[in-house]
């Protein structure tokens, strides 16, 4: 793992705090490889799209600055503040309250 820090730090420092050493990078994902959508064959699309599509922020971090989001899943304090405005749209977060709340109406009566 040392060579892997030193390959994305040249210090091996958080890249916020500048104190702590690295432990973590940003998985925030900053462009996606949107290849050929039609393929002729089945084989051809699985081929294409078997590979990591994506690119990730991969600041190094350490873990007091990182924020965990999900397994195996930490953000920079500048892409956690943009994770944190997202919303749904309001049909959709109406439709997923009322579904949480028959799901503890049921919970309650068993």
């Amino acid at each position: 793992m040392a060579n892997m820090i030193e390959a994305f730090s040249i210090d091996g420092v958080c890249a916020i705090c500048r104190r702590n050493p690295v432990k973590r990078w940003c998985d925030y994902v900053v462009a996606y490889d949107n290849q050929i959508i039609f393929f002729r064959d089945y084989k051809d699309f699985v081929d294409a799209n078997s590979a990591i599509s994506y690119e990730t922020c991969d600041l190094p971090l350490c873990d007091k600055c990182a924020t965990n989001v999900g397994r195996d899943r930490d953000l920079c304090p500048h892409h956690m503040s943009l994770h944190s405005q997202v919303k749904l749209p309001e049909e959709y977060q109406r439709l997923r309250q009322i579904r949480e709340k028959q799901k503890m109406r049921n919970n309650s009566s068993n």
